[in-house]
């Protein structure tokens, strides 16, 4: 009879140990932490010491053509945000509710979530903070009560934990830990969140007032430096080359005649002559909509 029962808890052990592991493996796969007192991890030291950075900029390229409007219509001028933008924001909740709002504005091709997370602060061994998703689906973002009270240090910590929560829904997800760590510190300024990471990401310790120092994050403070000045010029290019809204509107009604050109032109000829006070893009909005109404 003992040694069934001893058979019985020894399978009731493996079975515990089995979900741990799936739980601790989800957290891990998803999870930051973002380090503080962060040491550069010696795999980057080739990316490093190559000034020009060709490698985070591709990463930079990579997150842009993903996140940013592709056409005039959905672009969004006000591109970063800052802790002044943050002022009313008391809570970890309602900073990364602004943040998530902020970014479906300016990177309207990621899928951003509308759903805050549960956002809590509690300790976080050896991070200042985490992205958990367990095995509902459910996502939890932690600040480590250690920067609780370091205003600008909370906001770079939950911006990074944003753009985890961000990439994560749409489907952008490397497994390699540290690759996923370094796109997700690249997606803050994608974003707009680089003014917020840059302001509080790091603090020198003050001996006399015995103020402690940290250091967040998983880049050097040149590749940050980089990626906010280069996502800016990324920023100037992209716009330029949008889609305006008459182009829109003419692919559209091209589209909607099968391609014939010369149809297009009657259309719109037609459209001048009734309304010649409109502008273009009224005109071929009007020709869209009778199009249209006569389906």
């Amino acid at each position: 009879m003992m040694e069934i029962i001893w058979i019985i808890l020894a399978i009731l052990l493996l079975i515990g140990i089995w979900i741990y592991w799936r739980k601790r493996k989800r957290t891990s796969n998803l999870g930051t932490p973002l380090q503080p007192f962060q040491k550069y991890p010696s795999s980057s030291t080739s990316i490093t010491d190559n000034r020009d950075f060709n490698e985070l900029k591709s990463q930079l390229k990579e997150l842009v053509k993903s996140g940013w409007a592709k056409d005039e219509t959905q672009w969004y001028s006000k591109f970063s945000i800052n802790s002044s933008d943050l002022i009313n924001e008391i809570t970890p909740a309602q900073v990364i509710e602004k943040l998530l709002t902020h970014a479906r504005r300016v990177t309207p091709e990621f899928s951003v979530p509308r759903m805050v997370p549960r956002t809590v602060v509690e300790s976080t061994p050896f991070a200042a903070g985490r992205f958990e998703v367990d095995e509902e689906g459910w996502v939890t973002i932690k600040l480590s009560p250690d920067f609780f009270d370091d205003k600008l240090a909370a906001q770079a910590i939950l911006a990074h934990e944003a753009c985890h929560y961000i990439l994560e829904n749409s489907g952008i997800r490397y497994r390699d830990f540290l690759v996923n760590e370094r796109y997700t510190d690249l997606c803050m300024f994608v974003c707009g969140f680089g003014e917020i990471f840059l302001a509080g990401y790091k603090r020198e310790s003050a001996q006399n007032e015995y103020r402690p120092g940290h250091r967040l994050g998983y880049l050097t403070d040149a590749e940050y430096k980089m990626a906010n000045r280069y996502v800016k010029e990324l920023r100037d290019d992209f716009k330029r080359k949008l889609n305006s809204e008459l182009d829109i509107k003419r692919t559209k009604l091209l589209q909607l005649v099968h391609g014939d050109e010369a149809a297009l032109k009657r259309l719109i000829e037609y459209e001048r002559r009734r309304n010649p006070n409109k502008s273009e893009v009224a005109l071929y909005e009007n020709a869209i909509d009778s199009i249209q109404r006569g389906r």
